[in-house]
């Protein structure tokens, strides 16, 4: 394990901000740009590398974040271990292809703030590089996500995604953390955290996002890789052997997408 010399100067941060990376030289400067500016708030930048062989770690340690390289450690893994060394109220998921507004900090301990009981909130990803027909695609997908997010219990679903998930670290740390062994870790955390407090998709905190992984597949191929993602909506789907099946297929080839 090696650590970066370089500490973020925020003391008692509010946010911990959690990136797992593996060769991500050519996103994680414009990510760590996007958040340097976030007035009003304390956070923390964790980064968990699994053993990138370009710059990333050396990028991220010249912008203050904290590192720590696990060679061959997985997504999910990367990110319970960020979880446990964090230090923040917050726990803020993410990933190194992403873009934060400028404010969104403050507007996400805002909404904690107004509501106590609120205990998770995810919003709305928009993939600013992606053709006409994927951003099409994510707003209805989005829009989808923020209406079942309203509806009543039992009717009421909570779609998560590691681009953007903001939970607080004592309701984290209540549900063991992300299940490793599972490609869609992130979609059973936002159904645990469902049964645990209020959570909300609020599309007032939206991030911005590559649509590299898609355009690298191509449209029909990148939504058959994330077909699993039903489960989050149709619980019973879990249960049946097709969404299996694709999960496992889906499993086999995700460390390599996500590392290009």
């Amino acid at each position: 394990m090696k650590w970066s010399n370089k500490l973020q100067a925020e003391k008692d941060p509010h946010i911990s901000i959690i990136v797992p990376t593996l060769n991500e030289e050519e996103n994680i400067r414009i990510f760590l740009y996007s958040i340097k500016d976030q007035p009003s708030v304390n956070f923390e930048t964790l980064i968990v590398d699994g053993g990138s062989k370009d710059k990333t770690s050396g990028i991220a340690q010249q912008h203050n974040a904290k590192v720590v390289v696990l060679p061959g450690y997985s997504e999910f893994v990367s990110r319970n271990v960020g979880a446990k060394l964090a230090k923040g109220s917050y726990l803020l998921f993410t990933c190194a292809d992403t873009i934060f507004p400028q404010n969104i900090f403050h507007r996400i301990i805002q909404k904690f703030d107004k509501n106590p009981k609120l205990i998770a909130l995810s919003g709305p990803g928009h993939p600013f590089d992606a053709p006409l027909l994927g951003r099409l695609e994510y707003a209805v997908y989005d829009l989808l996500r923020y209406i079942l997010a309203k509806l009543p219990k039992p009717l009421k679903r909570f779609s998560t995604s590691t681009n953007f998930l903001v939970v607080r670290k004592d309701y984290f740390d209540k549900t063991g953390g992300f299940l490793t062994d599972d490609i869609n870790a992130d979609g059973l955390m936002g159904r645990e955290l469902l049964t645990m407090g209020e959570v909300a998709f609020c599309m007032d905190t939206s991030i911005y996002m590559s649509a590299r992984r898609m355009k690298k597949m191509g449209f029909l191929a990148f939504n058959k890789h994330y077909m699993y993602v039903l489960e989050n909506v149709l619980f019973f789907a879990s249960n049946i052997r097709i969404t299996k099946t694709l999960k496992e297929s889906s499993r086999k080839n995700h460390r390599k997408i996500h590392e290009t």
